[in-house]
């Protein structure tokens, strides 16, 4: 029998972390060995206590660096230039931080070891860029070694879907589309008593659920995915001598929301309990203090860059457009409670002449040559930090949504509601990942990826995407 590995997606997401966080320190601890045969000392805690300040910039910057650029997601890891221009990228970044730090803040005299260096040696100031240099190449290898090894058949988690309706197809979708290097579908055993086709998405069908066990012992599957709304107490039993044998049993939903970071609302059926947040926390007090004392920080923040940039970007607005510089608009907050938004106006005056709301479209005629700028900068959201302060919004959660969308969205899509149950945010987890909706199934799209914010909401979680946001912000991503 060949070779093959049983890894699981947080098993690899571990192996990931723990090989970057192992090579960050053999770079660190280099560098610091370098350092130590230039200066004629011993590496010991002394030495290292001398030069916390760029091992910490390099151990702690290097960390945020690669959650910063998605580098544990599976679905870009596997792609070599996004990942290895990505590696590259975080050293320029790392070593533009180190000479602003040594040679550009500091002005400390050059002194004790330092200034006793001979005329002609190397300076010890470069041990530190050396590091950075080695961890970017450990790192290359590294990641190179992880797509070839882990990348490869032998190493792909076999995968059998049961059910050949339409929440299998998208979930077979998802795997061959960006997670083909880890997951093989072997095929689908249909739901029902006779198969309705022979293929689907090019995947084979393997016959009807009564042969679920031998198609499982035959194609030496993995994981067993459940696509299907009801499973019968046959059906369950066989599914119970497969996980007594190693095989896994993941209901469809859980391996969608670990594959893209959103939840299948459409396809829970009878376990609608995964798309909602039921597990508690003994930590949730605490994290929402924490969360609020955010909110306040970053909104003080905000609100300083708001009356720094007030007077350019009211002059711009009024000279590109006739009209208000402020626009307000209704939405619906935490709990279904209405609220007053305050935005930078982005549109021409009178943009719903009749009083109609109207989706934001994609190229939309109605915004300004201003408006575009600000929207791709995120700043005609900026005014919102006064909500944030008000305590009406957070600094992260769901996009508040107006009324009369709300109540046309929560009758047509399952779980919309779920959204209210907490404050909503100036950016988000669904921001990030997808941008504005301009139509019912846009909104289902970012819906998913609220449910997923909701279910895993955390302190540490929001400062991941207030990060990533920064990132989105100075890309000029907004639309």
């Amino acid at each position: 029998m060949p070779f093959h590995l049983r890894l699981e997606i947080s098993e690899r997401r571990l192996l990931l972390r723990i090989g970057d966080l192992a090579l960050t320190a053999v770079a660190v601890f280099g560098a610091l060995w370098v350092w130590a045969r230039l200066a004629n000392r011993a590496l010991d805690i002394a030495l290292v206590q001398e030069q916390i300040s760029w091992v910490a910039l390099i151990g702690i910057g290097w960390t945020l660096w690669m959650m910063l650029a998605d580098m544990y997601n599976l679905r870009l890891v596997a792609r070599v230039g996004s990942s290895m221009r990505r590696i590259l990228l975080g050293g320029l970044v790392l070593l533009f931080a180190y000479l602003i730090l040594f040679f550009v803040l500091s002005r400390a005299p050059v002194t004790g070891v330092l200034a006793a260096i001979e005329t002609g040696a190397p300076p010890l100031r470069f041990a530190p860029a050396l590091a950075i240099v080695a961890l970017v190449v450990l790192m290359v290898i590294w990641r190179m070694a992880y797509i070839r090894v882990l990348g490869a058949p032998h190493a792909r988690r076999r995968l059998l879907i049961l059910g050949a309706g339409r929440a299998g197809s998208i979930l077979s979708h998802v795997i061959l589309k960006g997670h083909s290097p880890y997951y093989e579908i072997v095929g689908f055993v249909d739901d029902t008593p006779q198969t309705r086709c022979a293929h689907i998405g090019g995947v084979p069908v393997l016959g009807s659920v009564d042969r679920l066990g031998d198609v499982v012992w035959e194609r030496r599957v993995d994981e067993i995915v459940i696509a299907s709304g009801e499973v019968s107490g046959e059906v369950l039993q066989v599914l119970m001598d497969c996980y007594e044998n190693g095989v896994a049993i993941t209901p469809m939903p859980l391996l969608y929301e670990r594959l893209t970071g959103k939840i299948a609302v459409e396809h829970v059926g009878s376990q609608w309990y995964v798309a909602l947040p039921l597990h508690s926390r003994p930590t949730r007090t605490a994290e929402a203090v924490m969360k609020r004392l955010l909110d306040l920080a970053g909104g003080i923040v905000l609100v300083v860059a708001l009356l720094i940039l007030l007077p350019f970007v009211a002059l711009a607005i009024r000279l590109d457009s006739p009209g208000p510089v402020f626009h307000r608009q209704l939405r619906v907050g935490w709990r279904g409670k209405p609220f007053t938004v305050l935005k930078f106006r982005s549109m021409v005056q009178d943009a719903e002449p009749d009083g109609e709301a109207q989706w934001a479209t994609k190229d939309d005629p109605r915004v300004t040559r201003v408006g575009r700028l600000l929207r791709r900068m995120r700043l005609d959201e900026l005014p919102q930090a006064l909500n944030v302060l008000r305590g009406e919004m957070s600094l992260v959660g769901p996009r508040p949504e107006r009324p009369e969308f709300v109540e046309r969205l929560q009758l047509e899509i399952p779980f919309y509601r779920v959204r209210l149950a907490v404050k909503p945010g100036l950016t988000g987890w669904a921001q990030i990942n997808y941008g504005y909706g301009d139509s019912v199934e846009a909104t289902l799209n970012k819906l998913q990826y609220d449910l997923y914010y909701l279910k895993h909401q955390s302190f540490w979680f929001d400062l991941l995407i207030l990060a990533r946001t920064v990132h989105v912000v100075l890309r000029m991503k907004g639309q």
